[in-house]
């Protein structure tokens, strides 16, 4: 009995392995998503409405967007708390803060952060073209991340489950 619990939780952790790595995947589209449809919420508010983005990132702040909600509300905290450093260097590192958490990967996250470079400094329309060829560049990454999560994520869900039998049937 005991040899049968120790094979079905070797099994489950193996498999569970496999899962994650798919779900990493996901992860990544799924953010890369949020975050354009940040990026064209924000060239709207700074086309039509002439937005400051201090503000913008207060209202993406309480996104229903888990990742948008994650990311500007971390910028928003870091603009609140008002320490002098610029606009730029709290994007940057609200980006590499919740990066993680939200699911970027590191060519997602290197992507956005260019945009700190002009981002509030410039005119509306050169934010607004800054913004769109961020929004092109990412969504290439976004289209090569779920590229990799059809080619790859059911690989790694079934090599997860063939690692667990694998093992299950050498211990037994």
């Amino acid at each position: 009995m005991l040899k049968l619990m120790g094979a079905v939780l070797v099994f489950g952790a193996c498999a569970s392995l496999g899962l994650s790595a798919r779900q990493g995947l996901r992860r990544r589209v799924a953010a890369a998503d949020a975050m354009l449809l940040a990026l064209s919420l924000i060239e709207g508010e700074i086309a039509s409405r002439r937005t400051p983005v201090p503000e913008v990132a207060g209202q993406l702040a309480e996104s229903d967007n888990a990742a948008i909600r994650a990311v500007f509300g971390a910028l928003h905290r870091r603009l609140i708390a008002a320490d002098g450093l610029s606009l730029g260097y709290h994007w940057r590192a609200a980006l590499r803060e919740t990066r993680d958490e939200v699911g970027l990967d590191g060519q997602a996250c290197d992507i956005l952060c260019e945009a700190a470079a002009w981002l509030g400094r410039y005119d509306a329309g050169e934010q607004i073209a800054g913004l769109r060829q961020i929004g092109r560049r990412l969504r290439a990454a976004r289209d090569a991340a779920a590229d990799e999560l059809r080619e790859k994520g059911n690989l790694y869900r079934t090599c997860g489950v063939a690692l667990g039998l694998l093992v299950v049937l050498v211990l037994v």
